[in-house]
């Protein structure tokens, strides 16, 4: 349909994290994540605010990548992260892939993650961790949302290469964005405003902003079962968090 738009796969995922350096330590020297760059905002930043739906926002963030999509680490120092509540919606794990799972959960392990057998391992922030053995892609391959009734969640058909599964029992009101654990999920869009407007579902927080002189638009929004979503449409290869970038940065 000519206009209607597409959800073409998981662009990244934003975790809250406790200690940067001890986060980045987890994912770079532990899982073999890349990093991408840096970037960060004070307090009174008007459209991170906005984008998050939280007042007084500000923080230090490290982005990573892997072979089929991107992390953003936030460390925020306001306002204060909390631990989330165990049944808030969200995310509540990650598959990761590995050449060698054996290897990578000792690693893993010795760079700050929790042990949990089995090739799962929890990561400083609290998300589990399962590895996988896989030649490629590696790194994020998988994520586990868990909500209130995954029947309406309006993301349960985000196509791969990063598979998103969608369950339900979720039983806890949503954390706020800086509490710590991952705190939003990105997809990769075509046609923007199409996207937007088909997702009922959600409210969303400002409008479609265009960035980078129009080679990028984003808009973040909370889904009505309490899941925080970025739209993100690079229209270029040069967008810096364009697709083409994770296997060519």
């Amino acid at each position: 349909m000519e206009n209607a738009g597409r959800i073409v796969a998981l662009n990244h995922v934003g975790i809250s994290v406790a200690d940067l350096e001890a986060a980045r330590r987890f994912w770079v020297e532990g899982l073999g994540a890349t990093e991408h760059g840096a970037f960060g905002w004070p307090v009174g930043t008007t459209p991170a605010d906005e984008s998050l739906a939280t007042e007084g926002t500000a923080a230090d963030v490290v982005l990573l990548r892997t072979d089929a999509a991107f992390m953003e680490l936030f460390a925020f120092s306001s306002p204060t992260p909390a631990v989330r509540l165990p049944g808030a919606p969200g995310v509540k794990g990650f598959a990761w892939a590995v050449t060698d799972a054996d290897e990578a959960y000792a690693r893993a392990v010795d760079a700050g993650g929790t042990p949990l057998g089995d090739h799962r391992v929890r990561c400083p922030d609290g998300t589990p961790v399962t590895l996988v053995a896989a030649e490629a892609p590696t790194g994020l391959v998988g994520v586990l949302v868990q909500v209130g009734d995954a029947e309406v969640h309006p993301m349960a058909d985000v196509p791969g290469p990063v598979t998103v599964e969608v369950s339900g029992g979720a039983d806890e009101p949503a954390a706020r964005p800086v509490d710590l654990g991952v705190n939003h999920l990105c997809v990769d869009v075509e046609g923007i405003d199409a996207v937007r407007g088909s997702l009922d579902a959600t409210t969303w927080h400002h409008p479609v902003t265009e960035s980078s002189g129009g080679i990028a638009a984003v808009c973040y929004g909370t889904t009505r079962d309490g899941v925080l979503l970025e739209l993100l449409e690079s229209r270029s290869p040069d967008a810096f968090l364009s697709r083409t970038r994770l296997t060519h940065p």
